[in-house]
């Protein structure tokens, strides 16, 4: 069922992805494998700016802590910077959830760590934060890679630990 569930999120992030960025996909032609591909990880406090990132979003999904928390969204948009795309994935929590540490994977439906039953195995996701400090604030952890790094459509597996403020919870969270 976890499988399932799982599957599902991805391919809804893939096909937002793909259908609002056709025009871009044809310059995602390149042949590095993503593990090669260098990305950069921004933090910063966007209290009070919960929709900062709706209006240029090409997808964005829930993340779900445990199997029934809404603990906020992930937002994936493909922004040009001076003649050069960027993916950026962006983890935003809301309300009282605050994120602890960050696991993603971008890239070829095939290039997902598993299990031998076909789960997937965050911890060993290519990209990977911890995160020490609790912040009483919605957070927003951005994930920058570049666009190049992908080719034609691919695949986003958004992990997640995350914990209420006053540290009462801790779940597991997908995005």
């Amino acid at each position: 069922m976890f499988k399932k569930i799982t599957l599902a999120i991805a391919a809804l992030v893939v096909l937002y992805s793909c259908q609002n960025e056709d025009e871009l996909i044809n310059q995602f032609n390149t042949s590095e494998p993503t593990s090669l591909f260098e990305f950069s990880v921004s933090t910063q406090d966007v209290t009070g700016l919960f929709s900062r990132n709706t209006d240029t979003a090409c997808s964005s999904t829930d993340l779900i802590a445990g199997q029934n928390y809404d603990a906020g969204r992930v937002d994936v948009e493909i922004v040009n910077e001076d003649g050069v795309e960027y993916v950026y994935i962006t983890y935003i929590t809301e309300g009282d959830w605050i994120l602890k540490l960050t696991h993603l994977y971008a890239g070829d439906r095939d290039g997902i760590p598993e299990t031998k039953k076909g789960n997937p195995k965050p911890g060993v996701f290519e990209k990977r934060v911890d995160y020490s400090a609790n912040v009483i604030s919605d957070f927003e952890i951005e994930y920058k890679i570049l666009a190049d790094a992908f080719e034609d459509c691919f695949y986003i597996a958004a992990h997640a630990e995350v914990e209420k403020v006053d540290g009462s919870q801790s779940e597991t969270a997908w995005g």
